[in-house]
């Protein structure tokens, strides 16, 4: 089990910052909300994403089933519910949810394909799912090691093969970020320039849209990581 405390002081690190930080403008620009909707934030642990999409001007729940790490969430503040819960089986109505994500959560599920079945029902507009991308340095170095123990690590023709079932039949993008994942000097520059369309950064986005709301997102607003 996870100490609270530790894994959100990961996110004060030097590496921890910058790493957070692009995938979090990846996620904002690929998602595409608007001021005040509402998200729910499924396996938010301690909050870190929740608080973020907060501070970018959405109405944000964040769920968990570690009461442990729930409580230190609400220790941080932010203007975010939390609730407890699991991702397999959302206590929510149909449509209850403008936006539902899922950061790094759903490679800790089982079955993922109930738990993205249970997001695209509770979701109006879409769905963004945050991946250990396994097309990346990063599996070789970190695959059940660590924090990652037992994690699974997902390419975007899997999420393709579980939005079969979903009805209807959703829009799918999907990016990626951290393609050196050492946080470097290096690492940051080849940041600024790779375009986000390569498949091969450690941190894959994907967004799942439904038919009614399929909004534009220009091209060249997701071009590179750095939204350049």
């Amino acid at each position: 089990m996870l100490n609270p405390s530790e894994y959100e002081a990961w996110y004060q690190t030097a590496r921890g910052s910058w790493i957070a930080g692009r995938e979090f403008d990846l996620m904002r620009r690929l998602l595409d909300a608007p001021d005040g909707a509402t998200l729910l934030d499924v396996g938010c642990g301690t909050g870190h994403f929740s608080r973020r999409f907060a501070a970018a001007g959405l109405r944000v729940a964040g769920l968990d089933p570690d009461p442990a790490m729930l409580g230190h969430a609400r220790d941080l503040g932010g203007g975010v519910s939390y609730l407890l819960g699991t991702g397999t089986e959302l206590s929510f109505g149909d449509n209850a949810y403008d936006y539902v994500t899922a950061v790094t959560s759903l490679c800790f599920i089982a079955d993922p394909e109930r738990a993205l079945r249970e997001m695209w029902r509770v979701a109006r507009r879409a769905v963004l799912l945050g991946l250990l991308n396994r097309r990346n340095l990063l599996y070789r170095q970190k695959r059940d090691r660590g924090a990652y123990r037992g994690a699974r690590w997902d390419t975007s023709a899997e999420v393709r093969h579980w939005m079969l079932a979903l009805e209807p039949a959703p829009r799918i993008m999907s990016r990626s970020a951290i393609f050196m994942p050492g946080g470097g000097a290096f690492a940051r520059a080849a940041e600024a320039v790779l375009p986000c369309v390569l498949p091969w950064g450690a941190f894959l986005a994907v967004v799942l849209r439904k038919p009614e709301h399929r909004e534009l997102i220009s091209e060249n607003k997701l071009r590179h990581g750095n939204g350049e």
